[in-house]
């Protein structure tokens, strides 16, 4: 795959509609001019039967990557959709079943095509989910991955430590939400990673893991929520 340095793209990755970039804008723009093909990708859980405006402004992003030739994943969060991801929830989030998650994603592929293109002939959007890696994950793995985060990491999170000081329950399933979801960045071998900045803690645990197990560098985009 031929890798494309277009400067007007590049910046526009880099620049439009970011909060941030971890660990550096600079480096980012460098590892993108370096002619490297990368892994790039955005979860979206089906928590809802449909995709909503704010995740366009992710979606834009993985369309310039795409663009300039890198690999481009669309994963659907099948498995940690079940779960219920605690981000900025002062209450625990319903637990959903399997056959509402399916329910739920039904049409995500074809409501994200409005923005990007999965049949490319050059480069497709590779669709995934995660349920095929973590259904399969054995309880011993999920102690190994656990070892590799703390409690007091945990409850750093504001929302837990509003919930601690209102007296509102944190079950420790919630804890495991950001675990599984760095686990999909090991799996999937990724670069750069992009959401919302209300998704930060869960993939900056991601940038953590990457660093220990698979010993690189994972870039960090949070867009602006609308």
């Amino acid at each position: 795959m031929n890798i494309k340095t277009d400067k007007d793209i590049i910046k526009r990755i880099t620049e439009r509609g970011i909060e941030d970039i971890i660990p550096s804008k600079e480096g980012l723009v460098e590892l993108l001019n370096s002619g490297k093909r990368l892994n790039v990708y955005q979860g979206f859980d089906p928590t809802a039967d449909t995709l909503h405006i704010g995740h366009s402004v992710g979606m834009r992003k993985l369309r310039d990557f795409q663009l300039l030739g890198h690999h481009v994943i669309f994963l659907i969060g099948d498995f940690t959709g079940r779960i219920g991801d605690p981000s900025d929830k002062l209450a625990t989030r319903k637990q959903l079943t399997k056959g509402e998650v399916e329910h739920n994603m039904k049409n995500f592929k074809k409501q994200a095509s409005k923005i990007l293109d999965f049949d490319n002939k050059d480069n497709p959007i590779e669709v995934l989910y995660n349920s095929k890696w973590n259904d399969e994950l054995k309880f011993q793995g999920v102690l190994e991955l656990c070892a590799e985060f703390t409690v007091q990491q945990m409850l750093k999170r504001d929302m837990f430590q509003k919930r601690l000081e209102t007296d509102r329950p944190i079950h420790l399933h919630e804890f495991l939400y950001p675990v599984m979801q760095a686990h999909d960045s090991i799996v999937m071998d990724i670069d750069v990673e992009v959401g919302g900045n209300d998704q930060l803690f869960n993939m900056l645990c991601g940038r953590d893991l990457t660093t220990k197990r698979l010993g690189k560098e994972k870039y960090v985009i949070t867009g602006r929520l609308l």
